[in-house]
């Protein structure tokens, strides 16, 4: 097993805002790793943090935004020894993880290919796009995520990774598909909105019709699939405590896929979370099934 030394706590400390920022604007996913060792916490939040900024200026089009973030990824990439302080870029911090934690910079490289579908309003076709999308929005963060918890990270395994990742996405396509579509985002192939008969303009409506509903059943039928294998990727984690905080990102996740389910695709304009009772129940189930 390879052996990774500790981040120093003077960098830790310059992580901490980002710790703040994902405290503040994603609960679930804070909820998941807080507990984790500050090394991996930290270094895990500071990734969130900067992908989340990447994100929201690719879905409000702030092409001044994105095109700053990437350059500071790509500056960074191309400078040996980074040394973390005060007046370092998130990008900086982002690089310095990665080479700490030996994550594989092409990961990066493919979620801002995803990042750039959504600046440039790319339409999706097929779902074979639909799955490449899910995995560098998704799946790439997955793997990243999983270079920091453990140093297993194989052919076998990363494909696992992926499909959970592709899982994820799906449940935030459908948790927000009519919120989307208000925002002129659409995330369903055209050729499967051609098999079910559906426009576009369906997600603009609260209720669905039946057809409408049967394409997002195909879907999310799709994502539990992917599901599944979340224990074959949590069994390649040794530390408790790691494999633990995974696996309750993944379920919290799941548990949104399953409410969602649940009430039918009947009305999209209902957003649909998991409380912190839940999440709660949830880290207890987790606890006891490890």
């Amino acid at each position: 097993m390879v052996t990774i030394q500790k981040i120093p706590n003077r960098v830790l400390e310059i992580f901490t805002s980002s710790k703040a920022a994902i405290k503040q604007n994603s609960s679930s996913f804070y909820f998941a790793f807080s507990k984790l060792d500050k090394d991996q916490a930290y270094s895990i939040f500071v990734i969130y943090d900067y992908l989340r900024q990447i994100d929201d200026a690719a879905d409000t089009h702030d092409r001044i935004t994105f095109n700053k973030l990437i350059f500071w990824w790509e500056t960074a990439c191309n400078t040996n020894n980074i040394v973390i302080n005060k007046t370092s870029n998130i990008a900086d911090k982002v690089a310095y993880i990665f080479n700490h934690f030996s994550i594989d910079p092409k990961l990066m490289t493919d979620m801002i290919q995803g990042q750039l579908h959504d600046l440039n309003n790319i339409e999706i076709n097929t779902l074979s796009e639909l799955e490449n999308y899910c995995y560098q929005v998704a799946g790439t963060v997955g793997c990243m995520i999983f270079c920091i918890l453990s140093t297993e990270l194989n052919e076998d395994n990363r494909e696992a990774v992926v499909n959970v990742g592709i899982a994820l996405q799906l449940t935030n396509i459908l948790r927000d598909v009519h919120e989307d579509a208000i925002a002129d985002r659409y995330f369903i192939p055209n050729q499967l909105m051609l098999r079910y008969g559906i426009e576009k303009t369906t997600f603009l409506e609260e209720q669905c019709n039946l057809k409408t509903q049967a394409l997002l059943k195909y879907l999310a039928n799709l994502a539990l699939s992917k599901y599944s294998e979340t224990d074959y990727i949590t069994e390649n984690i040794s530390d408790k405590k790691s494999k633990m905080a995974l696996k309750l990102s993944i379920i919290v996740y799941k548990q949104i896929l399953k409410k969602i389910m649940k009430k039918g695709f009947y009305d999209l304009s209902e957003r649909i979370y998991v409380t912190r009772q839940e999440k709660l129940l949830l880290l207890l189930k987790t606890f006891f099934t490890n």
